[in-house]
């Protein structure tokens, strides 16, 4: 049963990639899914459900990614590339229009997304910047807790259509151009040197 569940998901999660929620029906998902509108109804009791349901998953995959990214990483540079890798194959097909039904249509799961970048991911970008300090490859006078602040709360701006419509700008194009903007912003000479050797 759990099995099939994870299934139903793994399908559920490329359909609301490719078309946002909100356009995407419980009968699009059963016929998708190939099954009847009652046995997706014994699996899940709304779109709401699925929708929670996926997010709660999500962000648990990416504490796991992070955890393990953190582990193997030589320097906070590059922990901070890695980190770039998992998000960017992450999120390169999402249709921007998901955060926006998200938040509009399943307020739920917004909250569990809110929570994850304002308490997982501000944890994860301040101890790599307490860890760059450590390391000499930050400036030193950088404030940990502000600038983690600013990255998680800039997440949200990645996703605005009217900001960066899909049809001009790809999810990997923004993301890049908003790293170098913040490694550029936090490196000290010693980290610029390496940055400029990875170039």
């Amino acid at each position: 049963m759990e099995n099939t569940r994870e299934k139903y998901l793994i399908a559920i999660t490329e359909q609301f990639l490719k078309y946002g929620i909100k356009s995407v029906t419980m009968d699009d998902i059963s016929k998708n899914l190939g099954i009847s509108k009652k046995t997706l109804y014994k699996h899940f009791k709304d779109k709401d459900d699925i929708v929670v349901t996926l997010m709660k998953l999500d962000t648990e995959m990416e504490k796991v990614l992070m955890e393990e990214t953190c582990c193997v990483s030589s320097n906070a540079i590059e922990e901070t590339y890695a980190f770039s890798s998992i998000i960017i194959e992450k999120l390169k097909d999402l249709n921007s229009s998901v955060m926006y039904d998200m938040e509009k249509y399943h307020p739920k799961a917004w909250d569990i997304f809110v929570e994850h970048k304002r308490g997982y991911v501000y944890h994860c970008i301040k101890t790599n910047l307490e860890r760059g300090l450590k390391e000499g490859l930050y400036r030193s006078n950088l404030n940990p807790d502000i600038v983690a602040k600013l990255y998680s709360e800039k997440i949200d701006m990645l996703f605005d259509k009217d900001l960066f419509p899909n049809n001009t700008y790809t999810f990997t194009e923004v993301y890049s151009e908003m790293m170098r903007y913040h490694l550029k912003g936090i490196v000290s000479i010693e980290g610029l040197k390496y940055l400029k050797e990875k170039e």
